[in-house]
């Protein structure tokens, strides 16, 4: 996955460029994710100085021939005496994104015009996992290109981190925090805590879900069970949605669009849909009587939903379209299914089950259990995640304080890796846009 640079350009006093038409096309089959960047130089001193972001855009990109597969947006850099370009493109179709880059003068005339070349630093070389060490009070930074710790970001004690997830654009980590009732977004540069938002004292949060393409994110709340809507511009609470008492809601997953939220309610047996645009409850999904809808996951095209079923060992198949079920997918007895993440091809499925010690690995075109990966005895595994190219797949053991990787071509262990204690959650940044 390539990243496209200009590296940083003298802009000249005469011929200036006002600004920039910058187009970016994917020429592949597969979606693509591009993240365009606008940036100069600051704090210049004795010969060093860094670079700071001026203007910033994500974008999906459709495959070569369909309607959004070509974007085109200007920028006005008139103030900039120094200004670089980067395009950074994630997705099964990263490596067909292509770019270019117009210059105008303040006569609108083109001063330049040229493609933006391939750097040597790739994407997956900055690609990030973080785990939360939930008794630790710590998240563990892991670089997923060579599976080293690269830094150790510190929480207040007492805190007791327990789920995250990653920005669209990969700049917060999105931490919930049991023990004093906190969302804590973590800078991806810095490492460090960016802002603090803190719910009420009745509200334990616990699952956490950003929206693709809407400065929204959804938590879920325990003792008064509600999903909480933070804006992510100002890291405000501006809508919390009632959920029936002692519904326990566990779960988020997110259509890929980002226009629907489902919230798994483990105690009443149901999935609840929600309007991303106006934060309402649009319908709920009923599963069979003494059902426990632990984990849930929406496929890459968004047609379907996985929900893993603690009680009866089966994970339910739900058209989205609908909200009907439409199949099952029978797993072995006593498997307490925890966790599940889909690749992003929607090939394959991948499920820790903490009552067989197992990852398995589910066909969803067939939609049958395809192999298992087995883990050490009383591993207890919880976290999961898969790299935006679907090559790795990551889990965390609670019990041992690890993480193993999961080769999807091999569907072997690749490493085991050391956090904190307790690791309870892991997301994968899906692109660096900073």
């Amino acid at each position: 996955m390539p990243v496209l640079d200009t590296g940083l350009q003298m802009n000249r006093d005469t011929s200036r460029t006002v600004r920039l038409s910058i187009t970016a096309m994917n020429t592949g089959r597969q979606k693509a994710l591009a993240g365009i960047q606008i940036y100069t130089l600051t704090g210049k001193s004795e010969g060093f100085g860094n670079t700071c972001t001026t203007a910033a855009k994500l974008i999906h990109l459709q495959p070569a021939g369909q309607q959004g597969s070509i974007y085109t947006e200007g920028y006005d850099i008139d103030g900039l005496d120094v200004f670089g370009v980067r395009v950074v493109t994630n997705g099964l179709g990263a490596g067909d994104v292509i770019a270019t880059v117009a210059e105008f003068s303040d006569a609108e005339e083109v001063v330049r015009q040229y493609l933006l070349p391939v750097m040597p630093a790739r994407l997956e070389e900055l690609l990030l996992a973080y785990v939360v060490n939930h008794t630790q009070h710590t998240i563990t930074v892991i670089q997923t290109s060579t599976n080293t710790k690269v830094a150790t970001v510190k929480l207040p004690s007492g805190s007791s981190p327990r789920l995250l997830d990653a920005a669209p654009d990969g700049s917060n980590i999105y931490v919930t925090c049991h023990g004093d009732h906190t969302i804590r977004v973590i800078d991806t540069i810095a490492h460090g805590i960016a802002a603090e938002i803190t719910l009420p004292a009745n509200r334990i949060p616990f699952a956490i879900k950003c929206i693709p393409l809407i400065d929204k994110v959804y938590v879920t709340t325990l003792v008064e069970d509600t999903v909480t809507v933070i804006d992510t511009i100002s890291n405000t609470i501006i809508r919390s949605i009632p959920l029936p008492d002692n519904s326990d809601p566990s779960v988020l997953a997110v259509s890929p669009c980002g226009q629907k939220v489902y919230c798994s309610c483990m105690n009443t047996g149901t999935i609840v849909v929600l309007d991303t645009v106006s934060d309402e409850i649009t319908a709920s999904i009923r599963l069979p009587k003494g059902s426990k809808p632990s984990c849930l996951a929406a496929a890459p095209d968004g047609q379907f939903l996985y929900a893993g079923d603690v009680q009866s060992d089966c994970v339910h198949i739900i058209a989205a379209k609908t909200c009907k079920i439409c199949g099952t997918i029978k797993l072995d007895r006593g498997s307490d299914p925890q966790n599940i993440v889909i690749t992003p091809d929607g090939a394959l499925a991948y499920m820790a089950n903490r009552g067989s010690d197992e990852i398995m690995v589910l066909n969803l075109a067939r939609n049958e259990i395809l192999t298992t990966i087995d883990l050490p005895e009383g591993s207890n595994a919880a976290g999961l995640a898969v790299t935006t190219d679907g090559t790795k797949v990551y889990v965390t053991m609670l019990t041992f304080g690890y993480v193993a990787v999961i080769d999807v071509q091999s569907q072997l262990p690749i490493a085991i890796l050391p956090t904190g204690s307790f690791p309870s959650g892991i997301a994968i940044t899906p692109i660096l846009l900073h």
